[in-house]
């Protein structure tokens, strides 16, 4: 994702898009580790491996608007996160039991701002930014995706979408969290598989709120590019995640197929 100066965030001293992009991917690896091995993990340590995950969306998202005011060419970019998000999805299948990862909410988000740019705050561009955050509940990040980026772009003070973004994130998380255990309560004694959350997922939001520092420390500006990096990084350590996982036998979507075959009675 590209990032140029931005004359009304760009300060003195502070941190570049580089290093928020390194902060961003490290807080991925080392909570996707923690979501491709559960158990593998003592839960002080789990504690923060979770709090690390929630330091990379509201960063990612943050970015992705810095980038698409700085990028000379939209379809690129765009294509871009369609193909890595195409290349992603079976590694992303296989470490998570679903293929519909974060570079397709950062499409999703990016064709919203584009829409934005060009019907401004119209019911016409309100209504497809109702219409596509409601069809990415079944992406990564769900509906919280599209809302923050939009609120990145819709905040023009450069402090108040500093701070007020990553909590709406932290916040948003655990409505979510909270409506997606209130809705699984009934089905928990049905024999119905349902992931289990641990105790150390309840303080992912506070790597959203963690958030709000490093974003202060911004200076506007891109640094060291790692354009492609990041894109190959993705799916890369997808995949190395999901075999070691299928190696030590915690993989979520075999386990997962193998516990409904046994309930089915196909699988002993």
């Amino acid at each position: 994702m590209q990032t140029e100066h931005l004359n009304d965030s760009k300060v003195s001293t502070g941190i570049s898009a580089f290093w928020l992009k390194i902060i961003a991917i490290t807080g991925m690896l080392l909570q996707h580790a923690a979501l491709t091995l559960p158990g593998a993990f003592p839960l002080g340590l789990e504690i923060f491996l979770q709090i690390s995950g929630g330091l990379t969306f509201p960063i990612l998202a943050f970015l992705l608007v810095e980038g698409f005011y700085a990028t000379s060419n939209i379809n690129k970019y765009m294509t871009r996160l369609a193909i890595f998000g195409g290349i992603s999805f079976i590694p992303h299948l296989f470490a998570f039991g679903s293929g519909l990862n974060i570079m397709f909410t950062l499409l999703v988000g990016l064709a919203l701002l584009t829409m934005r740019q060009r019907f401004g705050n119209s019911p016409k561009f309100w209504f497809a930014f109702a219409g596509l955050t409601l069809a990415s509940f079944i992406l990564d990040w769900g509906i919280i995706g599209p809302a923050t980026i939009v609120m990145y772009d819709l905040i023009k003070n450069q402090k108040l979408r500093r701070i007020a973004v990553p909590i709406f994130c932290a916040l948003g998380v655990i409505a979510i969290s909270a409506l997606t255990s209130a809705m699984a309560a009934p089905f928990a004694d049905l024999g119905v598989v349902i992931p289990e959350a641990t105790i150390a997922t309840a303080f992912f939001p506070v790597g959203c709120l963690l958030v709000i520092p490093l974003l202060l420390m911004y200076k506007g500006e891109r640094g060291r590019p790692v354009r492609w990096f990041f894109y190959i990084f993705y799916p890369v350590h997808l995949a190395v995640l999901a075999v070691i996982s299928i190696v030590m036998g915690k993989n979520i979507l075999i386990n997962l197929i193998r516990d409904i075959l046994y309930e089915l009675g196909l699988f002993f």
